[in-house]
């Protein structure tokens, strides 16, 4: 059950969320809204020792309102004190989709509920990414601090900061001060990662756009369905007939 109430500021404590940084700009228009409209939304808290309660949802509101000096805000209260993992789960999904979450406090968030047993895909079912992204953002988390670091000031990019992964941990550093100082795309971050590891490139992506009544025509025709394929096999057999014995010497 939830009741809803107008309850005193100094009767609400806040705990340690998975939010790290918070960004001045965002906050600065949050209080001109409040000092404007009020808060709107009500902040959700659960019962705690002797009248106090904890704060669940809102704590950017309630920043905005202490700042402000409100003595009161709007709240709706629950009868039942969550879970430790009920609490993470709702402060991450309010984090993720009310305020400018950096990428490493985002991935501490997801690594959290994956060490209290939730499965990737259900935590990327909570907070409605693909799989893939939660998996590769708690990868981040795998990078030397210096380049964490960079990473949550967003002075390096999420994708150049996990491509560097595959180095070691010198490597790494010296590698995102080249991109930060020199602006490296993500595919020339690659290049550097591939020519410091000495792999010569195997592929390249050429990506392409079809109109749906196209791709669905080239559909009918390919083998399961795999218009990839079909499309690397005809480009694979116009190269044959351009030029004879090229694919064998790709191959050997």
């Amino acid at each position: 059950m939830v009741r809803f109430d107008q309850i005193s500021i100094e009767a609400i404590y806040v705990e340690d969320g998975v939010r790290q940084t918070v960004e001045k700009e965002p906050l600065d228009e949050l209080i001109a809204s409040i000092r404007q409209h009020g808060i709107l939304q009500p902040i959700v808290v659960e019962p705690g020792n002797e009248g106090q309660y904890k704060l669940q949802i809102g704590s950017r509101r309630m920043t905005a309102a202490r700042t402000i000096g409100l003595e009161k805000v709007p709240a709706l209260i629950l009868e039942n004190p969550l879970d430790p993992k009920e609490s993470l789960t709702v402060m991450l999904v309010e984090n993720l989709h009310r305020e400018d979450l950096d990428p490493i406090d985002e991935a501490e968030a997801y690594a959290a509920l994956r060490e209290m047993g939730t499965k990737v895909s259900e935590i990327a079912r909570i907070v409605g990414k693909e799989r893939t992204y939660v998996s590769h953002s708690m990868r981040l988390l795998k990078l030397h601090p210096k380049i964490r670091e960079a990473v949550r000031r967003r002075t390096i990019p999420r994708d150049q900061a996990l491509t560097l992964l595959r180095l070691e941990s010198e490597q790494q550093i010296a590698l995102a001060e080249e991109v930060m100082e020199k602006g490296l795309t993500i595919h020339e971050t690659r290049d550097r990662v591939r020519n410091l590891l000495g792999k010569e490139l195997k592929w390249r992506l050429v990506p392409i756009r079809l109109e749906p009544a196209i791709y669905d025509r080239l559909a009918r025709i390919a083998p399961d369905g795999d218009v990839s394929e079909l499309l690397k096999k005809a480009a694979e057999s116009l190269i044959s007939e351009n030029y004879p014995g090229t694919i064998d010497s790709f191959a050997s």
